[in-house]
This record gives structure tokens, C-alpha cells and sequence, in this order.
């Protein structure tokens, strides 16, 4: 028999109707069909439905795909706005995305305490897709739902009662729903229309930044709530949707996603369990990375024992760890003395640690040893692991570097995936500008594209190259491809998506351009190619690595690397 997605149970009147798709009650097809037909086939005896979802979560998954199957998301909504009888939301954990679309048609919401509501669609540079740019400022003013639509941000179940997101929050929202009279849904409220919906809308055009193609698209949706009936409004939230689906912004921040989804899904050996951890690290020589590392590890409860070369550097450390830390978290601090330890040891246990179960780090790598790289922006880090080493060594450092808030990138023999690929572009820059390309084209094209400016360039006797920003910008790109393919090739880094994930969390890399992996291979690796053989007569560092030949003649791409079940 097929897992039932959709429970269903009569209660003196109440139809409890249980989203059951573990872990997160992903709104697929099949739910979104099954739920269609339950609130559909509603009898004469039931005056109310409570929608609520098995396990510790209402929905919460947030697909990284297009997925236009019917019956879509819009018409799950329109369904539960259009019972028969009024539905009621029971939220609890996390509801975001769909899920939390899914909760706004429904005629009253209850939460409890640890309730979490998110609509995320713009970090994936989309706009919703089940109406709720129509209901949202409908239920909260314009204001707040742009607001909430244009930031993506998380709100905690007290502040979406004070917004009015949610109706009630109480311990037990189910109980609530169970004895409150039958709700009804209410008009538009005074000055939630009108002219301050149209200021509102006028005040978003002025503060959020257009970069994104969806800032303006949920802007305009917004508006369109004020001006348009339903059905034309959906027609415009759908054609909107679609539009931002097939632009290159919205594939490159899914495939940022995807890329931290990989990164983050580390094989099953390589997990720990947090019970199974230790609360000291072991660190020792000084410089802003350990310092950092430090910090981090005190402000989560883990005590830290220092080693240090001689006093000076001792007091040293010490000064640059007062700023930020109370009184309490230095008091886990225990700096020594000692010249002959030259490595970060992350201890497992208490007492003697298991065999194995140690693991020894060594900030920016060496021989035969996991190799630690903190990046220059975030909290990224590389995690280099050198063939033979320990699963179980590996899997305490995640665990810990995990704990003390870093998100480690397992790369291979050494790291610097990041530190390497900018490196490479800014070569690429610097002979550009040697070659007579001015600094102020250079500076202008990597503007343009959402990157710092570039610094420390030599002015060419005479800047008479007047190169297009476009060409600029894919020499740069190419350069820094063409070093992504000699990390692959050389087993440094595992995928594509990890060097693109090292770049935009790390190294300042407009998140909704992924990549130069990324990009690369959306232009199509043949073209890159043709580019890097003509424009390695001005300079070796555009000569293609032998990989990309390979891949050609393979007739592989890179997000055909991405899918490798890497262990």
C-alpha cells in the first residue's frame, strides 16, 4: 500500500488533516494533490479543518528545482483559501518557502513558541509562487510584507503575532485550534490599502538595491495586489515567477545552494554525534587565524589551551582576545608556554582519547596532516585531508569546527582553493593593466559585475588597449576557471560547486554569480577554450590546463563532476 501523505481524522466537528512527509513535509505533488482532495471532500458534519504536520516541523523544504507539476503550489492555495469551511494553520518549527505559503491561505494561523516563519524565495532570486504576494500585504500591510518578501528573513513566532502573521501563540497551538470559535477571514484593514500602499511600494523602490531582477518583480507584485483582482494577480505573480526562473541570476544562486548542500552533506562516516564531543581545543604559535579560531571556540563554551613561544607572545594573544569576550569566556582560556608543539590538536574526550581520535591541524596545511584554511570573509573554512587520513579524525574536526561556528569545506592534500582561484584573477587583471588596459576600465567592469575593485595594478607606460568591459570580464573569469581546473585536475579540490562555494562565502564573490565554475560552464566549456588558446599569446596564465581538453573530449560538463558520489 502507498505511504499515506495526507492523514485525515474527524474530531466532534474538526477534520485534522496531517501533512506525513518525513523529515521536512516537502509540499510534493502527490501532498499537494492529496490535500486538494481532502479539503474538497468536506461532508455537511465538519465545520472546520485544522492543517497541521506530523513530526517536529509544519514545511519546510525548500527546493532548489522548478517543480510546475499540477496541482501546483497556487492552486493548493486557492484551494484552502476557497473551503467550504475555514481552515486553520498549526505551525510549529520551521515553515518556510512553500510551507509557509501553504499557511497564509488558510483562514487563521496558530503557533507555538518555537515557531520559525521564513519566505526565502528571494535568496534563490525568485518571487512566490502560491499567491502570497496578493495575501501577505493583504494580512500584514505592504510595509511589512516587502519587508519580510525582499529580505527573506526569519521571524520568530512573538514577532509574527505583533506583525500578524500568526493569530495566536501558544504552547499548545492544537488544543487552541480545537476550541476557538470558527474563524473567518477579514477584508483588507484600514490603512493597509491606498495611499499607504502605494508609499509603501514607492519607499521599497527607493531603499532595496535592484541587483537582483526579483527585487523589482516582487515589488511590482506587490503593487499589482493593490490594483488587479485575484485571478489577474496570480496570472502576474505566475508569468513573474517564470520570468526569474529562467534568468541567469536565479540558476546561479540555486547553484549556490546546491553547492552548500553538497559541501554540507559529508558522508555518513564523516558524522559525528555532537554528545560525542570534546569541550577543549588545543592550539598553539600565534597570528590573526588562530586568534580567530580562538574566539570563536570561547564563545561557544569550548576552553581553549594556547601554547605560546615565549611571554611577549602570550600578552600579545591575550590583548587581542579581550575585545568582544566577557570576563567568562576568557576564564576558558589557559595560555602556556611551550616552543616544541607545532600544530592545532583538536582533543577528543575526556581523559585519554581514543585511538584515532585525534586530530591534528595545521593552519594552511602540511605533509600528512588535516590542513586547516580560514577564509578571508565569512566563516568558511578549507579542510584539507591528506589520503590515509583517519575517518574518525576527520569526523571529530567537522564536528568541532562546526560547533565553534565554521563551515568546513573538505578539500584535498592542502587547502587554499579560494586563496589560489583569486590569485589567478588577479594575475589575469594585473597583466591586463600591464598591457595597456586602464586601471579605470578594469575597476568599472568588475563594478559592473558586483566584485570589489582590484588593487595594487601597475600602470602601463600607455593604457592604448581600449579592451570592452565584457572582455575584461572574461579574461578575469577565464583565468580563474583555468586555475579551477588545475585544482581539480591535481585533486585539490573535490568538485566545481566547491570552488565556486570557496568564492562566494569566502572570498567575496557575488553569491548570485556562484562561480567562474559556474559560469564557465553555463558559457559552455568549447568556447572557454577557444577563448583561453587566443588570449594565451598574451600571457601563459590563459594557456588551458590539460583537464578541460579532457572534459571536452569526454563530452562531459562540470555539473557533471558536481554529481560524482565523493567520499
Amino acid at each position: 500500500m502507498a505511504r499515506e501523505v495526507v492523514g485525515s481524522e474527524d474530531r466532534d466537528g474538526v477534520r485534522v488533516l496531517t501533512l506525513r512527509n518525513p523529515p521536512s513535509n516537502a509540499l510534493t505533488q502527490r501532498l499537494r494533490g492529496a490535500l486538494i482532495h481532502a479539503v474538497r471532500e468536506v461532508g455537511a458534519n465538519v465545520r472546520r479543518i485544522i492543517l497541521c504536520g506530523a513530526g517536529p516541523t509544519f514545511s519546510s523544504a525548500l527546493a532548489l528545482e522548478e517543480d510546475v507539476s499540477h496541482p501546483t503550489l497556487a492552486e493548493l492555495c486557492a484551494a484552502i483559501e476557497d473551503c467550504s469551511v475555514p481552515v486553520v494553520a498549526v505551525l510549529q518549527g520551521l515553515v518556510m518557502g512553500a510551507g509557509a505559503e501553504l499557511a497564509l491561505a488558510a483562514a487563521r494561523r496558530v503557533a507555538a513558541p518555537d515557531t520559525r516563519i521564513a519566505l526565502p524565495d528571494i535568496a534563490l532570486g525568485l518571487c512566490p509562487a502560491g499567491g502570497t504576494t496578493r495575501r501577505l500585504p493583504t494580512l500584514i500591510g505592504a510595509e511589512a510584507a516587502l519587508n519580510l518578501l525582499l529580505s527573506g528573513r526569519v521571524v520568530g513566532a512573538e514577532e509574527a503575532a505583533r506583525l500578524g502573521l500568526v493569530d495566536r501563540v501558544q504552547d499548545d497551538p492544537f488544543a487552541l485550534a480545537l476550541q476557538m470559535s470558527e474563524p473567518h477571514l477579514e477584508t483588507m484593514p484600514a490603512g493597509r490599502s491606498g495611499a499607504a500602499f502605494a508609499a509603501a511600494v514607492a519607499a521599497a523602490r527607493r531603499q532595496y538595491p535592484q541587483t537582483l531582477p526579483a527585487v523589482g518583480r516582487i515589488i511590482a507584485c506587490v503593487e499589482a495586489a493593490a490594483l488587479l483582482p485575484r485571478e489577474a494577480h496570480q496570472a502576474f505573480e505566475d508569468v513573474a515567477r517564470e520570468d526569474l526562473a529562467a534568468s541567469p541570476e536565479a540558476s546561479a544562486l540555486r547553484a549556490a545552494a546546491q553547492a552548500e548542500r553538497r559541501a554540507a552533506a559529508v558522508p555518513q562516516a564523516m558524522s559525528r554525534d555532537p554528545q560525542d564531543m570534546t569541550d577543549r581545543i588545543a592550539l598553539h604559535g600565534s597570528g590573526s587565524g588562530l586568534t580567530t579560531v580562538a574566539r570563536l571556540a570561547l564563545r561557544q563554551g569550548v576552553a581553549v589551551d594556547w601554547w605560546q613561544a615565549d611571554d611577549a607572545q602570550r600578552t600579545a594573544t591575550r590583548a587581542a582576545l579581550q575585545t568582544g569576550l566577557s570576563a567568562k569566556e576568557l576564564s576558558r582560556l589557559s595560555d602556556r608556554i611551550a616552543q616544541s608543539l607545532a600544530a592545532v590538536h583538536v582533543l577528543a574526550g575526556q581523559g585519554d582519547p581514543p585511538p584515532g581520535a585525534r586530530a591534528v591541524l595545521v593552519l594552511g596545511g602540511a605533509d600528512n596532516h588535516l590542513g586547516l584554511g580560514l577564509a578571508p570573509a565569512g566563516r568558511l573554512c578549507e579542510l584539507a585531508m591528506p589520503p590515509g587520513t583517519p575517518v574518525e579524525a576527520v569526523a571529530l574536526t567537522i564536528a568541532m569546527l562546526r560547533r565553534i561556528g565554521l563551515s568546513p569545506l573538505v578539500v584535498g592534500h592542502r587547502p587554499g582553493l579560494g586563496a589560489a582561484v583569486t590569485a589567478a584573477g588577479r594575475a589575469a587583471l594585473a597583466r591586463l593593466a600591464r598591457l595597456g588596459v586602464a586601471h579605470r576600465a578594469i575597476g568599472t567592469a568588475l563594478s559592473g559585475f558586483g566584485a570589489p575593485p582590484p588593487g595594487g595594478l601597475q600602470v602601463a607606460e600607455a593604457e592604448a588597449w581600449q579592451m570592452t568591459e565584457t572582455e575584461i570580464l572574461a579574461r578575469w573569469l577565464g583565468a580563474m576557471a583555468n586555475e579551477g581546473f588545475r585544482l581539480l585536475d591535481q585533486g585539490i579540490a573535490r568538485r566545481p560547486s566547491d570552488i565556486d562555494l570557496a568564492l562566494f562565502q569566502g572570498c567575496g564573490f557575488p553569491r548570485w554569480r556562484c562561480g567562474p565554475m559556474h559560469l564557465a560552464d553555463r558559457r559552455g566549456l568549447l568556447v572557454l577554450r577557444h577563448d583561453l588558446r587566443r588570449w594565451a599569446n598574451d600571457d601563459p596564465i590563459w594557456a588551458p590546463d590539460p583537464m578541460l581538453d579532457r572534459l571536452i573530449g569526454d563530452g562531459q560538463r562540470l555539473s557533471d563532476l558536481d554529481q560524482s558520489d565523493l567520499v
